[in-house]
């Protein structure tokens, strides 16, 4: 009962900003959709990066293991530069 008066309180605040100030909600959801692409970036680096460092430490395959290596690095520093922008918004 409470959770549903919380969600449609949250629905009718949202309803008159969409009214009210349509250009921050189109800012919000930029903002959304970019962060899901990050946070989906940050997952594939990961997985590619922990895929290819095991198979390179199977297979003693030096190139194999720095690109692992490497992507692993990389979604590390993506996530937290984007971590980072996160703080710095109004």
């Amino acid at each position: 009962m409470k959770n549903d008066r919380f969600t449609e309180a949250i629905d009718d605040i949202e309803r008159g900003l969409r009214r009210e100030d349509p250009a921050f909600v189109q800012r919000i959801r930029h903002l959304e959709r970019r962060d899901d692409l990050t946070t989906l970036f940050v997952f594939a680096l990961m997985a590619v990066g922990a895929v290819l460092l095991i198979a390179g430490l199977a297979t003693l395959s030096w190139p194999a293991w720095a690109a692992g290596l490497i992507a692993l690095v990389m979604s590390v520093v993506a996530d937290e530069h984007h971590k980072r922008n996160l703080r710095r918004l109004p």
